[in-house]
């Protein structure tokens, strides 16, 4: 009878062991489970967080440089000569051939040119659009009154070129002769650029590029 009690007891023992064991066990499981998956967590919150970062800072660079070559161009003697006479064809040479030499040595225009406060284009890197009006009425006094109303340069951000298709960060920089707006530079940026560095991606259509903008 003894030893059938000690065999009972060393049962109950050992149930109550492995009980033990087992709680210990889950417990110690869900312990880890959790540290790790709040590590895990943090780690790769901390990696997209880094990556948003560095990928603003060279969006940043990128505008920051743009917008600086945009108003080195308005500031040049060729741009302002020529708004200030018009109708002189020598300076009309002399600040379509900058305009162009300028773009190419850049690198980054879309498109680049010298237009009068009646935004009539007088040098153009795309030879087509020399001579074209490209507002008039309302959309012309909202112009002037609004970007050409004030000494610094405009980013109305990222858009459609009406003509290429690219996308695009449009700019404009103000002429100042004393109090007067005299004409303006405008500028089309690259963007697609920008993107396919940004995120290494092979944008093969506008429609793909459209939605990663």
């Amino acid at each position: 009878m003894k030893w059938i009690e000690n065999k009972k007891l060393a049962t109950r023992i050992g149930i109550v062991t492995t009980a033990i064991t087992l709680v210990g066990m889950t417990l110690l499981w869900l312990a880890v489970s959790t540290n790790v998956a709040s590590v895990v967590k943090s780690d790769i919150t901390n990696q997209m967080t880094d990556a948003v970062e560095s990928r603003a800072s060279i969006i940043n660079e990128y505008v920051l440089s743009a917008e600086e070559y945009t108003t080195a161009f308005a500031l040049s003697g060729e741009v302002r000569n020529l708004l200030l006479d018009p109708d002189n064809p020598e300076l009309l040479a002399k600040a379509q051939a900058y305009t162009e030499d300028f773009a190419a040595a850049k690198g980054v225009f879309e498109g680049l040119y010298i237009a009068t406060t009646d935004t009539h284009v007088l040098t153009h890197t795309s030879q087509g659009a020399i001579g074209m009006t490209t507002r008039s009425g309302d959309s012309l006094k909202t112009f002037q009154d609004t970007i050409l109303a004030q000494r610094e340069l405009t980013n109305l951000g990222i858009m459609q070129s009406p003509g290429t298709g690219s996308m695009i960060l449009s700019m404009y920089s103000p002429v100042f002769e004393g109090g007067r707006c005299i004409g303006y530079v405008g500028a089309g940026v690259y963007a697609d650029h920008l993107m396919d560095s940004l995120l290494n991606l092979d944008i093969k259509g506008l429609q793909t590029a459209n939605i990663y903008f």
